[in-house]
């Protein structure tokens, strides 16, 4: 029995929310695995490429993970060098090359973001 206490917003809103957070969650990987794709490969990385990568990733290396453990967590790293080397249409050192600035981009973009949100809540400095 449901706690009268809580409120229950239903499984549709659960859904729809859910949806949205995984469309947000896919633009921002993508953009960031875009970004680093054209820092690294250095040839033209379309914003498509990067959210397929983004997409099946997210589905292949969450199956892996969740059906062999740790395990599988080694090999979804594995399964997102396949997919960066495949449509970014590099080697396993750009794969490599592609993940490891991802990731840099990925912290810069955070520490940016987190700056904004605290100066637009708390106020900028006045300097003058």
């Amino acid at each position: 029995m449901a706690n009268p206490m809580i409120p229950s917003i239903g499984l549709g809103a659960t859904l729809l929310g859910f949806i949205v957070l995984f469309i947000i969650y896919l633009i921002v990987i993508g953009f960031v695995l875009w970004l680093a794709g054209e820092i690294v490969v250095g040839r033209r990385v379309t914003f498509g490429e990067a959210l397929a990568i983004a997409g099946v990733g997210t589905f292949l290396v969450g199956a892996s993970i969740a059906f062999l453990g740790l395990i599988g967590l080694l090999l979804g790293l594995v399964v997102f060098l396949l997919l960066v080397k495949h449509y970014f249409k590099t080697g396993w050192l750009g794969a490599i090359g592609v993940g490891i600035m991802a990731i840099i981009v990925l912290v810069v973009l955070t520490f940016i973001l987190g700056a904004v949100l605290v100066g637009t809540l708390f106020g900028f400095p006045k300097f003058f």
